[in-house]
């Protein structure tokens, strides 16, 4: 499972971490038998996002001819804080954002 999501977004080698988190509370939080939806769709009226999937966060700091939100992939859930792991390529950096706006159709190219 963590070396098909690897592929499917084509990250470096050092996110296999958060691939390996991700897929792990994906599996625990899989529908069983009794129940048709996800537990986690239960308890919070939404499916959970697909690993590597894009997401524009608001910059918050910038000249006013700047751009005003910048586009990363989603790659995990944080496990003390509420929010999601978001990589940024352009910046190469990894954090955590409890406000991104994640796109519903399709992937843009590979960034």
């Amino acid at each position: 499972m963590i070396r098909s999501m690897m592929s499917f977004i084509e990250l470096p080698f050092s996110f296999w971490g958060y691939a390996l988190e991700t897929a792990a509370r994906l599996l625990s939080i899989a529908p069983s038998k009794t129940v048709a939806q996800t537990p986690y769709r239960i308890w919070n009226s939404k499916p959970a996002r697909v690993w590597g999937s894009p997401a524009y966060i608001k910059r918050l700091v910038g000249d006013k001819l700047d751009l005003r939100s910048s586009l990363c992939r989603f790659i995990g859930y944080p496990k003390e804080t509420v929010g999601s792991y978001l990589y940024d390529p352009s910046k190469r950096k990894v954090f955590v954002s409890r406000n991104a706006m994640f796109l519903k159709r399709g992937f843009p190219a590979n960034t």
